[in-house]
C-alpha cells in the first residue's frame, strides 16, 4: 500500500555525496589500488529549468570514501570530452558538467582511464518519463491515480508524488516496477483551495556495464513540471 510519508532514497539522491556519512576528504589517485576506486555516478534533471546536472566523483575504498583527484594518465571523459577536475568543502573532489535538456537527449557514455591506463566505459540513455494525461478538474471526493509513461522501471527504481503550494501538504511514493501513484480522497478534501498543485519526482539506479573491483553506481533524479488541477466541488 502507498504511504504517504518522506522518501529517503529521494534525499540520497539528492544530496549526491553531501552528506555526513559521505567523506569530503580529498586524495590522489594515483597513492590508491586502482582496483580500490569507486564509480560514483549522479545525474539531476528539473524539466521546469531544462538543466541537466551530472556529478562525478571516484571514492576510494566504497560508496563513502575520501574523493580522488584523478591525475594523469587517468582521466573522465564525457562523451569523448575530458572533465576537468573541480572541489569545494563541503563536496571534495569531483566532475561536474551542466547541459541543456533540450540538446541532451539519446545516447551518452562516461569513460574513466585509471592510473594503469584501463578504460572502463558505461553508457546510458536520456529521456524525460513523462505523466499520462491529467484531467483538468478532478471531484475531491474520489481518489486519483497518477501514472507515468517510461522506460521500464525496476525494483531499484521509485516514482515520487508531492503537494506544493499548500497548508495540507501530502507525499505518496511507490518503488519500481509498478509506474502509477493513487492519491487518496482524504488528502484531497484536507485541500482548503480550489486547485491542487503536484509535483512528480522519478529516481532511477542505472545499471553499470563496466566497474572497478570495488564497483559503482550511476543515479539519475528527475524533477518533472509541477501540475496545476482544479478541484470540484
Amino acid at each position: 500500500m502507498q504511504q504517504q510519508k518522506p522518501f529517503l532514497a529521494g534525499i540520497l539522491f539528492l544530496l549526491t555525496g553531501l552528506a555526513a556519512c559521505d567523506s569530503t576528504e580529498i586524495g590522489d589517485s594515483k597513492d590508491v589500488n586502482q582496483d580500490k576506486i569507486y564509480m560514483d555516478y549522479h545525474i539531476s534533471c528539473n524539466e521546469t529549468e531544462q538543466t541537466v546536472s551530472l556529478n562525478f566523483k571516484y571514492r576510494f575504498a566504497g560508496s563513502a570514501g575520501t574523493t580522488l583527484v584523478l591525475n594523469e594518465p587517468s582521466h573522465v571523459e564525457l562523451d569523448g570530452k575530458i572533465m576537468a577536475v573541480d572541489s569545494s568543502e563541503f563536496a571534495g573532489a569531483y566532475y561536474r558538467a551542466e547541459k541543456r535538456s533540450g540538446q541532451f537527449a539519446g545516447k551518452h557514455s562516461i569513460g574513466f582511464t585509471d592510473n594503469n591506463g584501463k578504460k572502463l566505459e558505461n553508457n546510458f540513455n536520456f529521456s524525460w518519463p513523462v505523466l499520462n494525461t491529467l484531467p483538468a478538474t478532478i471531484d475531491r471526493n474520489k481518489d486519483l491515480v497518477i501514472s507515468l509513461n517510461t522506460a521500464d522501471l525496476t525494483t531499484t527504481d521509485n516514482i515520487e508524488i508531492t503537494s506544493l503550494d499548500t497548508d495540507s501538504s501530502f507525499r505518496y511514493q511507490q518503488a519500481g516496477p509498478v509506474n502509477s501513484i493513487t492519491i487518496a480522497a482524504k488528502d484531497i478534501q484536507r485541500q482548503k483551495g480550489k486547485t491542487l498543485t503536484l509535483q512528480c519526482l522519478v529516481y532511477r539506479n542505472m545499471p553499470l556495464q563496466q566497474t572497478t573491483a570495488e564497483g559503482g553506481s550511476l543515479k539519475i533524479s528527475y524533477s518533472l513540471k509541477p501540475v496545476k488541477i482544479k478541484l470540484q466541488p
